[in-house]
């Protein structure tokens, strides 16, 4: 008779940064100007909510909705996160179709429960890495493999058509009770996803 299963310990190193409370998270968002300096070019806010978004109608393989959007409801449900900032800024001037930048800030209750959710994260951006056949908003995502940016971040780049054309990066790390997400899109190849969250992880544990 076999044994209860025992959950491997989390390979995710701790940190001795505090719980954050809500009130922090509109400080930790990251200026117009900040986000200006990573993308290199003039940014303007299109939207910003306290809410999480919703965009599985656009995606033909729900179980990789994670590892396409930020902060998307059917995600995170049920995984004890209790507030949210979100806000998706587009180049000034520019297309709506052109350069696309977005920060997503989720609050957990426990810093456990955050690095649960960015273990699992991990193991389901990875299970959708490489994929061929998944469409997202009448387009193609054809995403490359996953990155450990270091032991509490990771990024994917991934290829896309229909809507936006060219290369989104989407990132995620964990500091504390807060998950840090991060979404860019370019004709080009760029790594501002990447940028933002590393930033705002840093400020965060210096808090």
């Amino acid at each position: 008779m076999h044994g209860a299963a025992v959950k491997p310990a989390s390979v995710v190193p701790a940190d001795d940064v505090p719980p954050l409370k809500e009130s922090a998270l509109d400080d930790l968002m990251l200026s117009n100007s900040e986000l200006n300096a990573i993308a290199g070019m003039e940014l303007a806010s299109f939207y910003t909510t306290d809410e999480m978004n919703d965009n599985a109608h656009l995606v033909s393989d729900i179980d990789c909705l994670g590892a396409i959007y930020p902060g998307e409801d059917a995600v995170y449900d049920g995984s004890g996160w209790s507030a949210v900032r979100d806000e998706l800024l587009l180049e000034a001037g520019g297309e709506a179709d052109s350069h696309l930048v977005e920060q997503t800030l989720i609050l957990f209750d426990s810093p456990d429960e955050a690095v649960e959710f960015f273990e699992t994260s991990r193991e389901k951006w990875r299970e959708c890495e490489q994929a061929t056949d998944i469409e997202v908003d009448e387009g193609a995502w054809l995403p490359a493999q996953v990155a450990d940016v270091d032991e509490r971040t990771i990024a994917l780049k991934a290829q896309v058509g229909g809507t936006l054309e060219g290369t989104c990066q989407h990132a995620m790390g964990v500091v504390s009770n807060l998950i840090v997400e991060g979404l860019s899109c370019d004709a080009d190849d760029n790594d501002d996803a990447q940028k933002l969250t590393s930033r705002i992880l840093e400020q965060a544990a210096e808090r």
